[in-house]
């Protein structure tokens, strides 16, 4: 059977166990980066933001969508190199008042592939839109994207000042007596 798998083992009560494995619920886009960006490939797709989990601690919710497109090229100098686009409009939590606040997402970075022998360098003596990565036969672009995408988010998430929601009570919050009233009707007496 395709992606099944049974495996007896011993368990220190049971004579056999049977354990079940399964294939990866996700084939991720894998591509070798300088064969890509020697032949001036395009990718175009999409990724669920559920499938990103690095990315979950700072969304209010994991639904939706973040557009993206890998191009790569070869300047006049035999340097290859990827450039990524990436486009969202993603629901983040406001550190302020914990509900969510919209925020729109674009951004357009340039990766200049270096070998793995040679080091990437100072971050601080490159131009801001590009980044040095080292060559990889099998570079998942969903990581890409999910890097390039943390980098993007604000420090803080938080509605403009004035706009955040008074804080939701709790049920039954409310209806929780104070341990001094009984104090309160001793002091009538």
């Amino acid at each position: 059977m395709l992606g099944r798998c049974l495996l007896k083992t011993f368990d220190f009560d049971r004579v056999v166990q049977n354990h079940y494995y399964a294939r990866p619920m996700q084939d991720r886009v894998r591509v070798d980066s300088v064969a890509f960006a020697c032949a001036a490939s395009e990718l175009r797709a999409t990724v669920s933001t559920a499938d990103l989990p690095r990315l979950h601690d700072a969304l209010f919710d994991q639904s939706g969508e973040i557009a993206y497109g890998l191009a790569g090229a070869v300047d006049q100098d035999g340097i290859a190199s990827l450039r990524l686009d990436i486009a969202a409009d993603l629901v983040l939590t406001c550190q302020r008042c914990l509900g969510p606040v919209k925020f729109s997402l674009k951004s357009a970075r340039n990766f200049i592939l270096v070998p793995q022998t040679q080091a990437l360098g100072d971050p601080a003596e490159e131009p801001d839109d590009v980044e040095r990565i080292h060559v990889d036969a099998m570079l998942d672009v969903a990581t890409l994207v999910e890097d390039e995408t943390i980098l993007c988010l604000p420090m803080v998430a938080a509605h403009q000042p004035g706009q955040c929601s008074p804080p939701v009570a709790l049920e039954g919050a409310s209806e929780k007596k104070s341990p001094f009233s009984s104090l309160a009707t001793l002091k009538r007496q």
